[in-house]
């Protein structure tokens, strides 16, 4: 395995004990932590981080940058700072030492790693997928064989990059804000011609949903706004409309959760005329998956 010199980037959003724990685990690791306050509310948050562990970094936005753009500060820096490669993680994860060695193990043959995923009850969840033209096919070892898996798009709540490489394609597209961005940037890795590859070994903890519901009006929102956008980015304008699974999803969800239906008619309507950021009326933060 060749050298690696690891920077683990941790993004924080209004969620100071979510951050403190995920470095109280890894504050004794052989690996540099940064931690992107990526404008949250309390503006001390990162002062409170930093008096706590001096020998971490810490960088404040100012602004909420959504979950590429708060990354990709830290990646940016970490960069210029000559590290090979970082390990984003979203601070709703129970990260370990064994995880992060289990992926570096991969880190030679993966321009991108990712990893294994479980609830806080100890349920998998899905966390990689394979494509099949424009098909996404959901990855799961069942056995955890240990051995690493070529894939084609990993979860953004746990991935180690490549620096080089994420520099090569212009690191995470912003425009997304929040979901898929991830999705993007797997896409323009393999354009590149570098491959991904999937940690099964060992499994990270993730509150999945920590920072925002996934059922709520803003995930909404993001998720089809995005799904629209990212289909028109690699498959062309009008790739969206032949999309049915999408409006199935759509109808479906809006039954589930009428709430919800307005935020999803509107993220429809947005990701066709090509709206990219933030919105501001939703009142939603960028931070984790």
């Amino acid at each position: 395995m060749s050298e690696k010199n690891l920077c683990i980037l941790i993004l924080n959003w209004n969620c100071l004990e979510d951050s403190l724990r995920a470095v109280s685990l890894l504050a004794k690791s052989p690996w540099q932590i940064c931690v992107v306050d990526n404008g949250s509310a309390d503006p001390a948050e990162a002062s409170v981080i930093r008096a706590r562990y001096p020998a971490i970094h810490t960088i404040s936005t100012g602004v909420n940058l959504g979950y590429a753009g708060g990354m990709n500060t830290g990646m940016r820096w970490a960069f210029a700072e000559r590290f090979t490669h970082c390990l984003l993680l979203n601070p709703d994860t129970t990260p370990t030492v064994q995880v992060v060695e289990e992926m570096l193990k991969l880190a030679d043959d993966g321009a991108v790693v990712g990893t294994a995923q479980v609830t806080e009850n100890g349920q998998p969840y899905i966390s990689a997928a394979t494509l099949r033209g424009r098909k996404v096919v959901p990855f799961q070892c069942a056995t955890s064989c240990g051995i690493g898996h070529e894939v084609d798009i990993v979860s953004g709540a746990g991935i180690m990059v490549e620096l080089g490489a994420a520099n090569s394609v212009g690191f995470m597209d912003e425009r997304f804000f929040h979901y898929k961005e991830e999705f993007d940037f797997c896409f323009r890795i393999l354009r590149l011609g570098r491959k991904l590859q999937y940690s099964c070994g060992s499994a990270l903890i993730h509150r999945r949903g920590g920072s925002l519901s996934g059922s709520s009006p803003a995930a909404m929102y993001y998720s089809y706004r995005n799904e629209i956008l990212f289909l028109k980015k690699h498959f062309g304008t009008w790739a969206w409309i032949s999309s049915l699974g999408l409006f199935r999803n759509a109808v479906m969800s809006g039954i589930k959760s009428p709430r919800t239906t307005h935020a999803i008619v509107r993220g429809l309507v947005h990701g066709a005329r090509g709206v990219t950021g933030p919105l501001a009326d939703l009142r939603i933060g960028g931070l984790a998956k």
